[in-house]
């Protein structure tokens, strides 16, 4: 229980704990203890449960209606998405923060490149710079660095690394991300080791057209549907295939499930709204990715990275 109370800043009287004994045991839960404090707090009022919650299990859901018994239960998915919505000042900083940290550890980890080095040794540069962060600013708790790389594993997006040595001709497709204050801005680019092909530079030259379009269309009172058309008006006529999303809401947690950007979310976009606007492209015959998390500025977009636009050459 303890650990708690130096990470909060409520007061000793608004914290609720539940013994140890109710985790890791089919007899009890913890949501025993958590129903029935809802129970005594709720009073007639309606209970709202995130329906859409990774870590509610069905175990967790079963526990909860036992305890509260026969009082309905409705969604309450978006309520607090709604809230982290559109960023403060302070939370902006925290993202402002972390995308001075990114870039140096996505460059300073491609830097590192080379034929023979091995792809962990990469992986320990980006990572051991996402922590030690910049002079004015460390970084905080982290996920793994996601960099698929070589022929055949390149398109396959999440991957991490392995303990293998760069050869002339493989690629990576880094995304990673910093944190401060658990608030996160990504980043993503693409590097190869060696001369890259024709094929590559016309898949390049396909993103970047459509990031710029998307980019383009970024302002308050555009839709995410208006935004992922206009990348696919500037994307399309190059006839690489992406069927995926370009983006998604980000703030704190990665992503932060605000909103998604596709053509069928019209969400419509305000001011100090932040997502992270990623073209990955991941097929068996191409892959490719590049990605900057972006604010909803007054009359555009402003990007939260400084790191150069480019298909990096090792």
């Amino acid at each position: 229980l303890y650990c708690a109370y130096p990470t909060v800043y409520l007061d000793e009287s608004r914290i609720e704990s539940y013994p140890e004994d109710h985790i890791g045991t089919p007899e009890r839960s913890p949501w025993d203890v958590i129903g029935r404090r809802i129970a005594e707090i709720a009073g007639g009022g309606r209970i709202g449960v995130e329906f859409s919650a990774s870590n509610f299990s069905y175990a967790d859901h079963q526990a909860l209606v036992r305890v509260l018994g026969d009082r309905p239960l409705v969604d309450g998915s978006r309520v607090v998405t709604k809230a982290r919505t559109r960023k403060s000042a302070a939370e902006l900083s925290y993202m402002r923060q972390a995308g001075k940290i990114v870039d140096r550890a996505l460059m300073n980890g491609i830097d590192r490149i080379a034929e023979g080095v091995r792809q962990c040794d990469v992986a320990a540069q980006i990572t051991h710079d996402l922590i030690a962060g910049t002079p004015e600013c460390g970084g905080g708790p982290h996920r793994p660095v996601t960099m698929p790389t070589g022929p055949g594993v390149a398109q396959a997006p999440h991957l991490k690394w392995t303990d293998a040595p760069y050869r002339v001709g493989d690629q990576t497709d880094f995304e990673t991300g910093a944190f401060v204050h658990r608030y996160c801005c990504a980043l993503s680019r693409t590097a190869i080791v060696g001369p890259p092909s024709a094929r590559l530079l016309h898949v390049h030259n396909a993103v970047m057209d459509g990031f710029h379009g998307g980019f383009d269309a970024v302002r308050p009172g555009a839709t995410c549907g208006d935004v992922h058309r206009a990348f696919m008006k500037a994307f399309g006529p190059h006839g690489v295939r992406k069927e995926s999303r370009i983006g998604y809401s980000i703030g704190l947690d990665w992503p932060d499930l605000c909103f998604s950007m596709q053509d069928d979310d019209e969400t419509i976009l305000e001011t100090d709204f932040t997502f992270h606007l990623i073209i990955g492209i991941w097929e068996r015959e191409d892959a490719y990715v590049f990605s900057e998390t972006l604010r909803v500025g007054e009359t555009g977009a402003e990007s939260l990275s400084s790191m150069p636009r480019e298909l990096f050459i090792r």
